[in-house]
């Protein structure tokens, strides 16, 4: 894609936040901490503390794709920033102002999300905030590590608002299909048939008037690295590994196994390992929400041939060597929106 960027303001963050008005809903990229923005919620976070040390409230909603970082949710919880937040948050002074009443929350299903909010469910988004590995005047926007529900936000938003991190490569083209269904009744099915169908777009178009100014960054994810398996996981991933093989001999799983589904953690990761490990398993497809640590040397040594997610969910060091192997990773690895990773009539 081309990244020019001329006719689209560059802003600081502290610019970028004077967009945001008290009330307004906000939709932030993010699956996870990955691709989720860093910079404008921190600034978001200062200008909450400001207006409210001058007597003015200051609350946002906050809609995201799942889970983020400490630099969006913990930075807007900390400044007593947020109205309400949905679908699922994971941070621990978010959870706090939850608890004590501060902050109204509803959890929902994540596949759900896009379609309630183009639905006008959660009232009217004034801006969409993303992270974007580059963007230019066309209204092209290359994510970065997760979709999320990232597209939907942009399609609703009144105007957006990018966060051009430099720590991932515009390499990143093609790692991504972005897909959005029409509404129901006018729903058609939704054509993926095999993990590693391709059904969407590798950029995220928007209407280039609504793209207000770019903040440029240069930070990973917010992401902590996972534990090494201890013998208590190893011994549930062994014992799913042999369950499932067991069922492929006795003919109740075919020969050439299914695609998994996994979830996120360090049990996942032994879960996975062990099914990797295991000879009885043949290599397997992943139909999933994230890709972790365990699934990268799962698809080096041959043993996850195809992971489809909506967010690369990995430590830091995992994320530098998938970027030194990109070329190789970017045949083996797919980020939909969460409206598809995670929709119960695909899996």
């Amino acid at each position: 894609m081309s990244t020019q960027t001329s006719r689209i303001p560059e802003l600081s963050a502290d610019e970028a936040a004077a967009f945001i008005a008290n009330g307004d809903i906000v939709g932030f990229s993010g699956f996870t901490p990955a691709g989720a923005t860093k910079e404008i919620p921190s600034a978001i976070a200062r200008r909450a503390k400001a207006e409210q040390a001058a007597g003015r409230e200051f609350k946002i909603g906050v809609v995201t794709g799942a889970s983020t970082g400490d630099s969006l949710d913990g930075e807007l919880a900390r400044a007593n920033a947020v109205l309400f937040r949905t679908p699922y948050q994971s941070d621990k002074y978010l959870r706090a102002a939850i608890n004590k009443g501060e902050t109204r929350f509803f959890d929902m299903h994540l596949s759900m999300l896009p379609q309630m909010a183009r639905y006008g469910f959660l009232g009217k988004f004034s801006c969409a905030i993303v992270e974007a590995a580059a963007v230019n005047d066309n209204g092209e926007i290359l994510l970065t590590t997760s979709v999320g529900a990232t597209n939907t936000f942009c399609h609703i938003a009144d105007k957006i608002l990018v966060e051009l991190n430099e720590y991932h490569p515009e390499e990143l083209n093609g790692l991504h299909d972005i897909y959005e269904p029409l509404d129901p009744p006018h729903r058609r099915e939704v054509p993926v048939y095999k993990c590693s169908d391709r059904i969407g777009s590798p950029v995220l178009k928007v209407d280039p008037k609504k793209i207000v100014g770019v903040v440029r960054s240069n930070r990973a994810d917010e992401i902590g690295g996972f534990k090494e398996p201890d013998e208590v996981t190893k011994q549930i991933g062994e014992n799913v590994a042999s369950f499932l093989a067991s069922e492929i001999k006795l003919n109740r799983i075919p020969q050439s196994f299914l695609p998994i589904q996994s979830g996120v953690g360090n049990i996942a990761n032994a879960v996975l390992g062990a099914l990797g490990s295991n000879p009885n398993i043949p290599p397997f497809e992943m139909y999933s929400e994230v890709i972790q640590d365990s699934v990268i040397d799962l698809m080096r040594n041959g043993d996850i041939t195809f992971g489809s997610a909506t967010s690369l969910t990995v430590s830091p060091p995992v994320l530098k060597s998938i970027y030194e192997d990109l070329a190789f990773l970017k045949k083996h690895i797919m980020l939909r929106p969460q409206e598809i990773s995670n929709n119960p009539e695909i899996v």
